[in-house]
């Protein structure tokens, strides 16, 4: 028989139960039907653990989560971008070494060729957006930057003025196609030289100094100055007094051009609004001596001789012609607030 009690198999001619001691009396057994069911019944009872899936693990303060790039410190977001600018100078040798070999116009391929290598070194850093153009951003680039245009324009019809009052011929054979050429020459330097100067070295100086406003200035300024050195450097004898003062000027004039470019990048975040005022700028200045008249491309900013001091006059007065230039950079890095880390930065 089984206890009443507790259900235990009791042995026979027992008076107690040998599990919880209970008294064994005649109607207080059960048979093994009701013992299963009393046992099936404390069954129930017995508590299940919990099958709730455990809490998730709490990430650590700082740690890059699943499938995002690992941080990067800003010194080294620009040591990858003076990298890649020197990148863009190897492509700029192999466009040169193709045109040698395959007897192309080596200025178009040397531009075309930097602007591949420095637009590659932009998606490379993860500045791809940066190369996608859209409306807004090219209508804010000509509110603000028409001016830069108007002064190029008047520069331009000076120069033809001043051809046709010395009697040379300003339209010369095939002008046209030259002039489509230049146009296309010019936007390439455009590509170019924004990709490299705006696109990699300001954006790197962004990440490592775009904490507070006083290092987003230093950035446009520092990438500003390097921009206006790159068209100088070489082409001077520091011994002459002339040579520097032109050196100094075209440095300064090209830098607050510049100033002015890194502002509206900064801006809008796009790099085509810079690069189409740059290569429209660069197209007026050179449409009248190269694509009209059809002279070799000039490059040489230093003057010597005679042409020593109208030249420094020149950049003088296009210095003063680019102040309201300065002063809407200055307006524009003001409306931005800090930080901006640019478009290359992880961490």
């Amino acid at each position: 028989m089984y206890c009443s009690t507790c259900g235990t198999l009791i042995p026979d001619k027992a008076s107690f139960c040998p599990e919880c001691g209970s008294p064994v009396s005649s109607g207080g057994s059960r048979d093994s039907s009701e013992a299963e069911a009393f046992a099936s019944q404390e069954a129930e009872t017995i508590p299940v653990p919990d099958a709730s899936p455990a809490p998730d693990v709490v990430p650590v303060p700082g740690a890059p989560s699943k499938g995002e790039p690992k941080p990067r410190h800003g010194a080294v977001t620009l040591g990858l971008c003076i990298l890649l600018v020197g990148l863009a100078f190897i492509f700029q040798v192999i466009g040169a070494i193709i045109a040698y070999f395959a007897a192309l116009d080596l200025d178009f391929m040397v531009t075309v060729f930097g602007a591949i290598g420095a637009c590659l070194g932009v998606c490379i850093m993860g500045g791809e957006r940066m190369l996608l153009p859209d409306r807004a951003s090219l209508l804010y680039a000509w509110k603000e930057g028409w001016w830069v245009v108007a002064v190029s324009l008047i520069l331009a019809l000076l120069e033809a003025v001043s051809t046709i009052v010395e009697g040379e011929t300003l339209f010369t054979s095939g002008w046209l196609l030259r002039s489509l050429g230049v146009l296309a020459l010019c936007l390439g330097v455009g590509v170019s030289e924004e990709a490299a100067f705006r696109g990699l070295l300001f954006e790197g100086m962004l990440d490592a100094t775009g904490k507070h406003k006083r290092g987003i200035v230093a950035a446009a300024v520092v990438s500003s100055l390097l921009f206006g050195m790159a068209h100088v450097v070489g082409s001077f004898d520091f011994r002459n007094a002339l040579d520097v003062a032109q050196g100094v000027l075209k440095t300064v004039q090209t830098g607050t051009y510049g100033f002015f470019l890194a502002a509206l990048v900064l801006k809008t975040r796009k790099l085509w609004g810079a690069v189409l005022l740059h290569a429209l700028d660069d197209f007026l200045l050179m449409l009248p001596s190269v694509g009209l008249q059809g002279l070799e491309i000039d490059l040489q900013y230093v003057s010597a001789g005679e042409d020593a001091i109208p030249t420094i006059i020149l950049y003088s007065v296009i210095i003063i012609c680019y102040l309201p230039l300065v002063w809407r950079g200055i307006r524009m890095l003001r409306e931005v607030d800090a930080p901006q880390l640019g478009e290359f930065h992880r961490g």
